[in-house]
């Protein structure tokens, strides 16, 4: 028995590790593919930078060092703008990425983006200002005050002025575009909160600021329009403000301005992977979301004419620090489709390159010694998102990736607090407001833009939403919420659903791991299970018949009362060699000599006659 243990634990422990073993086997192969993927697109840029496009001397520059000057060489005014000659948004903002990141100094080309800023007309703004209880206000603008009314409702009433007007609803107070650049000073007599609105011109989906502002009794508060795009001849460019804003956000400059005119206008622009960019510039879950979302069959993006190899690493540079299966699937399908030589996309640099410093960056830098080359994590501090250092910028290190900075401390998310907002339990509802992730809503939700409120004050069309244990949101449903087709009560809100919890994966686990601990122990055990098998058997057997049953399995025949005498069950197996013989044959009784009977008169005068007939046919 110790030894069958003993080979059965054995056998555990080979399977282990052979499993450990394949898995290490699985990641040499995928280091060695990205070896020659790192020499292919080496020996294909290697003194070829001066004819290569701006685009693949970025890209190449970023991902493997090279082409530093040549990228320089090819700016108009010494590192103003890129390319040279025809300076665009897109392009100036990736070299301004790309040279940040190797120690040039950017501020030449960070100016000429500034300079291109530009108010968008494409979107309509409003001041939305709440309070728990009905209160007067008094709004200050242009020298001048006016006084209105807020109901316990929260419907306002009264002249706010040239500037300003009520809206259908109620609600808001939407602003006159010659009025944008104003600022609004809000005073009630009872504690509020102020912030504003926005949406794109014709649509009915309103976002709120990702600020707000609130105040005692007698406080003061103050709101106003700062909201810019990137243009491009004059015009808004989306594509290019994009990337502005990425440029930006790298260096550390202040996006909030920037952020209404992407958001508003995302919808019309999804063949850029607007949600990529919002993602990595605000790290916000709804963004992330919508993203893994679009994902191809499990394996790729493709949303431009730039094709599924560059979509691809432009969603995977925005999760490069996210642990979640879409971005490891990708990086499965692009070793999948690598071609023998190493490269992407028959030999193309650009992709190639943007593939190795999404999927698998390497800290590269500049070959310059010192302080520069060191590592950010092995120093002890952490890589964050741009934009999102809350401790001291370690501008002496360095991260692998465009997203990331080094930083003395950890990425932390906001809490509601930070963001302004009001924590609604789950009895409460955020009628008006926008709904947002935060670090301390765990099992709740953080209200954005307005206060929360029991769920007897929502509306019927949002109970059919509720009843069915949904949340109405605006902007888009949480990480762990899917969209559902049940109505809420504005139609620039989505229903979102929970999704179910995985606790029946971890059962289904559970129950796999019992079954094999059982296989093993009746493996282990499988002699004392066969005996107590038969013993059943026969067991069952013995109460089912009205005689003693055979030890071998078989039911004696039945044997005739006028018959001799014999035993009522065969002789157990232990008196051997006679029964060995039989065991394969039936056994059947031994034949006896039974004496024939006198023939009674019938049937001596049916034989004569018999006899008679046979004569007569002769």
């Amino acid at each position: 028995m110790k030894k069958k243990v003993l080979a059965s634990l054995f056998f555990l422990m080979f399977f282990v590790s052979f499993s450990l073993v394949s898995a290490q086997v699985n990641q040499s192969t995928e280091q060695e593919k990205i070896n020659e993927a790192y020499s292919c697109l080496t020996d294909a840029v290697k003194n070829n930078c001066g004819t290569l496009t701006t685009e693949e001397k970025i890209f190449s520059l970023l991902s493997i060092n090279q082409c530093k000057s040549e990228l320089l060489e090819d700016s108009s005014n010494s590192g103003e703008c890129w390319p040279k000659g025809n300076c665009n948004l897109k392009t100036t903002a990736q070299a301004i990425l790309t040279l940040d990141k190797k120690g040039a100094n950017t501020d030449k080309a960070k100016d000429w983006l500034l300079s291109q800023r530009k108010t968008p007309s494409e979107i309509t703004w409003y001041l939305q200002i709440t309070s728990n209880e009905q209160t007067n206000c008094q709004i200050e603008y242009s020298g001048l005050s006016y006084e209105i009314t807020i109901s316990e409702g929260g419907i306002l009433a009264g002249n706010a002025g040239p500037g300003l007007s009520i809206t259908t609803e109620g609600y808001w107070l939407q602003i006159f575009p010659s009025y944008s650049d104003k600022n609004f000073q809000i005073s009630c007599d009872k504690s509020f909160l102020t912030n504003t609105l926005f949406k794109k011109e014709g649509s009915s989906t309103i976002h709120v600021s990702s600020e707000s502002s609130s105040a005692a009794a007698g406080g003061i508060t103050n709101e106003m329009i700062d909201s810019f795009c990137f243009a491009q001849n004059g015009v808004c460019n989306y594509e290019g403000s994009l990337w502005s804003v990425l440029a930006l956000n790298t260096l550390d400059e202040e996006i909030s301005p920037y952020l209404p005119y992407l958001i508003t206008l995302a919808e019309d622009n999804q063949k850029f992977l607007p949600d990529a960019f919002l993602y990595s510039t605000t790290k916000k879950s709804d963004y992330l979301t919508t993203l893994l979302s679009k994902q191809i069959g499990n394996k790729w993006w493709a949303a431009s004419s730039s094709g599924k190899f560059y979509d691809t690493s432009l969603a995977l540079y925005s999760i490069q620090h996210e642990t979640v299966s879409e971005k490891d699937s990708a990086k499965e399908w692009l070793l999948n489709e690598q071609e023998s030589d190493g490269c992407w996309d028959s030999g193309n640099i650009r992709n190639t390159a943007f593939i190795l410093l999404s999927a698998w960056p390497k800290n590269i830098l500049s070959p310059s010694p010192g302080p520069s080359t060191l590592l950010c994590e092995s120093s002890g501090n952490y890589c964050v998102p741009s934009g999102s250092c809350e401790g001291t910028i370690q501008a002496s290190y360095s991260c692998p990736g465009l997203s990331s900075i080094c930083c003395s401390n950890p990425y932390q998310e906001q809490s509601c607090s930070d963001l302004g907002g009001d924590i609604c339990s789950s009895s409460e509802v955020c009628e008006r407001g926008n709904l947002r992730s935060a670090s301390d809503t765990t099992g709740r939700t953080c209200c954005v833009g307005d206060v929360c409120k029991v769920g007897s004050s929502v509306t019927p069309s949002t109970s059919q939403c509720t009843s069915s244990g949904g949340s109405c949101r605006i902007g888009g449903c949480l990480s762990n919420e899917d969209a559902s087709s049940y109505l809420c009560s504005s139609s620039g809100e989505t229903c979102c659903i929970s999704q179910p919890s995985n606790k029946s994966n971890y059962t289904i686990i559970w129950i796999i791991g019992a079954l094999i601990v059982l296989v093993i122990l009746g493996i282990v055990f499988r002699e004392k299970l066969r005996h107590l098998l038969l013993w059943i058997k026969s067991h069952f057997r013995k109460s089912g018949s009205n005689g003693p049953a055979d030890p071998r399995g078989r039911f004696p025949p039945s044997v005739g009362s006028s018959g001799p005498s014999r035993p009522s069950y065969y002789p157990p197996r232990r008196h051997a060699p006679v029964e060995r013989r039989i065991l394969s044959q039936p056994h059947r009784p031994v034949p006896r000599h039974i004496p024939e009977k006198p023939k009674s008169g019938t049937g001596k005068e049916l034989d004569d006659v018999l006899k008679k007939l046979k004569e007569m046919g002769k």
